[in-house]
């Protein structure tokens, strides 16, 4: 499936660096293998970025990780987008709201499924907790890995859905574009 910028809902997307080994199998060690110490690099390579290309992070109200749903999180112990949510916050000094978007739908592992199955599945998956909070704000979402889109794209649509005037998204890593 291609995804047009009609479908994305989120304003912009950054990506620190490509998802290529050897970041690849470092990332993975840091979702799947309980491997939370390499937030600390990971977000240094994330600030590394805003500032080498002079991004605008200042215009934010606040970051927001990407949430896990309730048993998702039991399994794994850990979000690894708040650990990386958590650092930024504080090293930018923005603030961090992590009550605020929820998973309200236990979806399969989206790393196993197709470009469009990945869509199908997140579609509905995120609910907006107080949405006074979010009217009018612009967000940064905050997560690992940007793919297809879809997560943050269903993320940013709940967060517009409520009155968000810009979301962006901020990950770690991401895959090439294809052309």
């Amino acid at each position: 499936m291609n995804c047009s910028r009609a479908e994305l809902f989120f304003d912009f997307a950054w990506c620190a660096c490509f998802f290529e080994d050897p970041l690849k199998d470092l990332i993975h060690q840091f979702k799947y293998n309980q491997k939370t110490q390499l937030s600390g690099q990971f977000s240094k390579l994330m600030v590394h970025f805003i500032k080498e290309y002079h991004m605008d992070i200042e215009q934010f109200d606040f970051m927001v990780p990407i949430p896990l749903h309730p048993t998702r999180k039991r399994e794994r112990g850990y979000n690894q987008s708040f650990l990386l949510a958590s650092q930024l916050s504080r090293i930018f000094n923005i603030n961090l709201n992590i009550n605020l978007l929820i998973k309200t739908k236990n979806t399969k592992n989206q790393s196993l499924l197709s470009k469009k199955e990945r869509w199908t599945n997140i579609t509905g998956a995120f609910k907006i907790k107080n949405p006074n909070e979010v009217n009018n704000k612009s967000i940064l979402l905050i997560d690992d890995l940007l793919t297809t889109g879809a997560t943050s794209s269903e993320a940013a649509k709940a967060l517009k859905s409520a009155g968000a005037k810009t979301v962006g998204v901020f990950t770690l890593a991401g895959t090439k574009l294809e052309r």
